[in-house]
Order: C-alpha cells, then structure tokens, then sequence
C-alpha cells in the first residue's frame, strides 16, 4: 500500500494485491515413486502431472495450506505411472478436467476408468494452450513415452520451465527454458552408481543411460554449464533416484556447474539450486 500527500490535496491511498500477481510453486512429490507439481496464480489452481495416488495427492495438497477443491485442471506430461497413476481417480474426486494428449491418454491402458477422466483440451507438443490465469507451452523432449512434453508456464510476465523423464535437454529445451525465472530439471542419477547397481538388470541400465531415457548428473551439469542463460533465480534438480543417486551429488554437480560459470553465478551457486523431494512437498517457491 502507498500513500501520497502533496501540499492542499488529501492524502491519496493506493493499493497494490501483490499475491495477486505471484506465481507459487510447490512440487507435491518427484521420483519413481510419483511426481506431482502444483503451481497457483491468482485464482487458478493448476497439477502438472499425478503420479501419486489421488488419496496421498490431497493429503500433500493439504499439508501445504491448499484446498484440493479449489484444483481448477490437472496436466499430464506422458503416460507413464509415476506422471499419470491417479490422475482418473482424482479427476473424478475433485470433478476437475484432465489435460492430456491422445496419445498419451489411449497408452494409458486404464480401460473403464476413462469414462471417469473429464476431458480438458486434447493436449499436444506442438500447440500453446491456457487454463485461468496460465499460458502452456508445450515442447516435446526425447523420452521413450507416446507424445512426451515439457512446458514453460507463463502468468503476469512470470516463466517457469519444468522437463523431467528426458534422456537430455536438447537444444529445442534449452532455448526454451530461456528467460525462465524458475527451472525444474531432472537429475535422475548419478552414472557411475548406476553402472554398479546389482539389482538393475542390464536392459534397464541402457534405458535409463540412452537419449530416450533419463537424465543424469552429468548432462544437468553440462546444461548449466553449457546453455543455461542465468536468469533462474531457483533451479530445482526433480526425479533423483533413490537407488542410483544421491542428493548431495545432485547438488554438487549443479552448484561447480554454475561456479565454473564465474564471475556470472558463482557468488550465489548455492542459493539457488534446491533438491525436490520424493517423499513429501517441497516448501513453496514464489516468484
């Protein structure tokens, strides 16, 4: 609120709803075990991707302060369980539209349940589309999925990127994520710890390792080093493995990253680079 006062006027009071014009982000839960991200401007209410149950999905949507009825659209990255497990329940649940491509939606495999899933805009790579105060742009990245994609969210002038289940964030990724003022990548593992992990079969290993796959400490390390432009003030590393990474790896190889980067980043390395949890929320990120 200001007030202004000039000689034989009266006092002039204008107010300004800041928390109108925020974006607030919350990531809900990321991993093989389920991602969620959940992101609020003004009024609208929006979950890119549920792969969490839809009972364990409020009850994370509660615990940070949000009401699930208030859940305007739920937005679904690619078919894969740990992105799309609840999202036919909760949709029925909360009586809220599910934005999803066709492909994605027909790879599902959830035969009757899609009589419960309400429809929102049939979703593709290629085509921008809006949901209340949110403009999507999706891209597609290189994933072993139908129609896989990731988004920058654009609200009030505020860009976020989010791209996590990529084997790389390739050149079309990284020109997108260009001007972001949040970044959510994925960091998936740590490649020496995969290679010696006795309970992955080798097949799962060569997913996991090729460009179709997921992406590891080294190629989020070489983004940031390479083609992050600067501007995030908050980059969150998304989708650790619990079995072939560790959080504290993760960090360091973002963190050197960007002090390599010196004198552009490295007084506030630290600062910006967070770690997404997979079993709870995260706190809540404004922008």
């Amino acid at each position: 609120m200001l007030r202004f006062a000039f000689h034989g006027i009266p006092q002039l009071t204008i107010s300004f709803d800041r928390a109108s014009d925020l974006m607030r982000i919350c990531i809900l839960g990321s991993g093989s075990s389920g991602n969620a991200t959940l992101v609020v401007a003004g009024e609208t209410r929006v979950l890119i991707d549920c792969g969490l149950s839809a009972r364990e999905t409020v009850k994370r949507i509660q615990a940070v302060g949000e009401d699930p009825m208030r859940l305007d659209a739920i937005v679904v990255t690619h078919e894969h369980s740990d992105h799309a497990r609840g999202f036919p329940a909760l949709s029925k649940m909360l009586k809220v539209p599910v934005y999803i491509s066709t492909a994605a939606l027909e790879a599902c495999n959830i035969g009757e349940k899609v009589r419960d899933v309400r429809r929102g805009e049939a979703i593709n790579s290629s085509q921008d589309f809006e949901i209340g105060a949110f403009c999507f742009r999706p891209f597609m990245i290189p994933h072993d999925a139908a129609d896989p994609m990731a988004f920058t969210v654009e609200s009030n002038g505020i860009k976020m990127g989010i791209a996590v289940d990529l084997g790389e964030l390739n050149a079309l990724a990284a020109e997108r994520f260009r001007g972001s003022d949040l970044l959510i990548i994925e960091a998936n593992h740590e490649i020496e710890m995969l290679r010696a992990c006795t309970f992955y079969p080798w097949a799962l290993k060569q997913r996991i390792l090729s460009r179709h796959g997921h992406m590891s400490n080294d190629e989020m390390a070489r983004f940031l080093l390479e083609d992050f432009d600067g501007k995030a003030e908050h980059i969150v590393l998304a989708h650790l493995s619990r079995n072939t990474n560790h959080p504290d790896l993760a960090r360091l190889a973002a963190v050197q990253a960007l002090q390599e980067r010196s004198p552009l980043f490295s007084a506030d390395a630290e600062r910006r680079v967070k770690i997404a949890r997979y079993d709870g929320p995260s706190e809540w990120i404004e922008l």
